[in-house]
């Protein structure tokens, strides 16, 4: 896991040379073991490292080849590197490291950019063919490491970061249509970003840089892998005997490796499996003092049930609010999902004892485990409990809603049931894939905006819509959309701003091919979020965790709003600021009004919102 960036000029005839050291000093939190960097004509590589495998000086990068052809700067891993490596060594070839990069780059030289398609894991790379010097950029199958670009002053800029695009001289300017996008999903899906200019690579994607030009293709379409996967009569054996062996892999390290344990059924399932491979396992969960917050007494009693060596950080109020500026700050771009705050707080805590930890993340989005999953299925097969909540509709609405107590959060819950029912499948989807349904986005952005580019990128959210029934569509668009842009984004921040590597066993490609083969139907039902993942992994865990609802990583933000982070809150009062980073202070005043009044609904997530892009923009701005 590391950080890399570079650029390559389109003629020689560009101006001066983007300033590379700059770039790596920007995203060195993301490599805080080596740095090193490689210029040939009209290309320059440039990688930040933390050493995972082959912790020697031999896994220097950017790593070149015994002929001096190709250079290689490599983020990720690829688990399974030493099966690989075996095959490369009947054909001949000899390696100087036991680093999987080195691997990377032999299979690119043999086998060309189709040698993407045999690497199991995840990955951002950069290879310079010496020869041609032509770039190759490309991102692994899901979007679990992010690659940034741009076309600036006749160069292809790239970078792990996009804060490293601004270190090596593009333009900082808002893009209006990206941030009204943000207010309403609190992230920017790919390929746009918060800048006009900047690009994100989307995952299963490649680019190629030359004299010609840059140009995007996909080189992995999981549509067509699923439709590829053969049909099994055990499905749910299938997916046991394909996750252990995701997690087997996923234990290969040359550094001290642990496991996220939350309590909730994903990472207990990691736990268990991994526990099987490593006995010696050390297990890691976050909780707090407020006790409608904590999961930990879940957690604990999972850790005791497989017998890992567990820690559990528990965190006070206090702790949240020194940790929420620092958190805003590790952000590279406007990112509002507010679970990033206990994820910065856990990978911190869990990176003083491990460099490397697994994580249940991915679950959720193949196995149908959200509460809009839920929504869905009860809006299509609606039962007396659903007609009720519908007939209640007048009575919601007028009750006070808050994600701050059981009773104001189910009030909120039965009203965003009762107003997603009536609209369409898309519709629904787009409300629930928002945090503030009360919030109209529009009245926020300064700049008048026609309706076209931001009714075509929500289209290109929802397009699965267009192609699959309801549910199956609604899945497709979180492994899409959601996955990359929200949850594996928030992953990757808020772990590399600790310097910690952070791995996925749910996706490994052949677990998410076999989930994307299986209707809907065989993965979740009714009142059962992840139905298939229960019946694989049931005899593992306590009935306590096996039946445990889905609860999400929240946190109590609102109190600290109110209270430690305060004037954070007040900020958002200079209209002046307002106007010159885009916002329309009238509209802010409204929100705030809501957050105090008695019917805060989920205002505090949009005051969250707008305190992380602002804080963005003042940053760069001043």
């Amino acid at each position: 896991m590391c950080g890399i960036a570079g650029y390559h000029a389109f003629s020689n005839a560009t101006g001066s040379a983007p300033d590379l050291n700059a770039a790596l000093r920007a995203i060195a939190h993301r490599g805080p073991d080596d740095e090193g960097t490689f210029k040939h004509g009209l290309t320059a590589l440039g990688h930040r490292r933390l050493r995972i495998i082959d912790t020697s000086a031999a896994g220097h990068q950017p790593f070149t080849d015994d002929g001096g052809r190709y250079t290689i700067a490599f983020n990720g891993e690829v688990f399974n590197f030493p099966e690989l490596r075996a095959q490369l060594e009947t054909k001949g070839h000899t390696f100087r490291s036991r680093t999987d990069t080195e691997v990377v780059l032999r299979l690119y030289r043999e086998e060309g950019p189709g040698f993407l398609h045999r690497l199991n894991g995840f990955f951002a790379l950069a290879i310079h063919d010496k020869e041609t010097d032509e770039l190759f950029l490309a991102r692994d199958r899901f979007g679990v490491k992010p690659l940034h670009w741009c076309e600036h002053n006749g160069h292809l800029l790239f970078a792990s970061e996009q804060r490293a695009l601004l270190a090596m001289g593009l333009p900082f300017e808002v893009d209006p249509v990206s941030l009204r996008i943000f207010l309403t999903h609190y992230y920017v899906p790919a390929p746009h970003s918060m800048l006009k200019r900047a690009f994100k690579l989307q995952p299963g994607h490649a680019l190629v840089a030359n004299a010609q030009g840059a140009r995007t293709y996909r080189w992995y379409d999981v549509e067509a892998a699923a439709a590829e996967t053969g049909t099994t009569s055990d499905p749910a054996g299938r997916l046991r005997e394909l996750l252990d062996d995701a997690v087997r892999l996923r234990l290969i390290s040359d550094v001290p490796i642990g496991s996220f344990l939350s309590g909730g059924l994903d990472s207990s399932i990691i736990a268990a499996l991994a526990m099987r491979h490593k006995p010696d396992l050390r297990t890691f969960s976050i909780g707090y003092t407020d006790r409608y917050y904590d999961e930990t007494p879940f957690a604990e009693e999972m850790a005791r049930h497989i017998g890992t060596d567990h820690c559990t950080f528990t965190l006070t109020s206090g702790d949240l609010a020194a940790a929420y500026e620092p958190m805003i700050a590790a952000l590279d771009e406007p990112f509002a999902d507010q679970s990033a705050l206990p994820s910065y707080v856990l990978n911190q805590r869990t990176r003083a004892h491990v460099t490397v930890a697994l994580s249940g993340d991915g679950a959720d989005e193949l196995f149908g485990g959200y509460r809009k999953h839920q929504a869905e299925l009860r809006a299509a097969q609606p039962g007396i409990a659903e007609r009720m909540a519908l007939a209640g509709a007048p009575l919601w609405n007028m009750l006070p809603k808050s994600r701050n107590s059981a009773m104001g959060d189910r009030i909120r819950q039965l009203d965003r049931f009762a107003r997603t029912a009536k609209l369409s499948a898309p519709e629904r989807y787009l409300l629930l894939a928002s945090w503030d349904d009360q919030l109209d986005a529009r009245e926020l952005v300064l700049e008048a905006l026609a309706n076209g580019e931001f009714d075509s990128r929500r289209a290109a959210i929802t397009e699965p819509f267009n192609r699959f029934p309801a549910m199956e569509a609604m899945l497709w668009a979180d492994l899409r959309t959601v996955l990359p842009d929200d949850m594996l984004h928030k992953v990757d921040v808020t772990s590399m701003a600790h310097g910690l590597e952070v791995r996925t066993p749910f996706l490994d490609r052949r677990v998410v091919e076999l989930a994307f083969s299986l209707p809907a139907k065989a993965r979740l039902r009714k009142g059962c979020g992840k139905a298939i993942v229960r019946e694989a992994f049931g005899d593992l865990l306590p009935t306590t965790v096996l039946n445990r609802a889905k609860r999400g990583f929240e946190v109590p933000l609102t109190p600290m709003l109110k209270g430690p982070m305060r004037h954070l809150v007040e900020s958002l009062c200079d209209a002046e600021q307002l106007r010159h980073s885009g916002l329309n202070p009238e509209s802010v005043q409204r929100i705030l009004a809501r957050f105090n009044s008695a019917d805060p609904g989920s205002s505090q997530a949009t005051v969250h919102a707008l305190i992380v892009f602002m804080a963005w923009w003042k940053k760069h701005v001043g």
